[in-house]
């Protein structure tokens, strides 16, 4: 596993029925990095109407800097509920996926990120970001406005190649 991956690239993969999706190529490869394996975390993100992914090396940092909160405020004799601390944590969920960087998004990550038969992915450093384009055209944050370009770009390439 990698301590240092830096998630970048974009891409819009289809979701079947079954919730069955693809990891764009350049985003696959960090995730590999990261874990070492063919598998990835996939979570809601805490604020806004989408999911993040990322590898393995990310969740063991997240547990390394829940450690490292508890163990300042203990040092500062403040009081420290790692339990409110890991609610983020606690709904990552870990899934295998194939060498084509295809897996299954489940029923309920589907729910919570709003994602139909779409999924935009695209490299936010340390993570990557699942939207559903139509959301993100809608809702994403006025910083996210270079990124539509990249998403309209990857929708005009699906049209095209119909």
């Amino acid at each position: 596993m990698s301590a240092l991956v830096v998630y970048a690239g974009s891409g819009v993969s289809n979701v079947d029925v079954k919730g069955r999706t693809t990891i764009p190529a350049e985003l696959r490869d960090s995730v590999q990095q990261s874990s070492g394996s063919n598998s990835v975390c996939i979570s809601r993100h805490s604020t806004l109407p989408c999911l993040i992914g990322f590898g393995g090396s990310e969740r063991l940092k997240l547990r390394a800097d829940i450690e490292a909160q508890w163990q300042s405020a203990v040092n500062r004799g403040a009081e420290f509920d790692r339990e409110i601390a890991g609610v983020s944590a606690s709904s990552i969920f870990e899934t295998a996926f194939e060498a084509s960087g295809r897996f299954v998004l489940s029923p309920m990550l589907k729910h919570f990120g709003r994602i139909d038969d779409r999924a935009f992915f695209f490299g936010a450093t340390t993570h990557f970001m699942l939207w559903n384009p139509d959301v993100f055209l809608k809702e994403a944050p006025a910083a996210f406005n270079p990124v539509k370009d990249e998403l309209n770009y990857w929708l005009s390439q699906a049209k095209r190649d119909k």
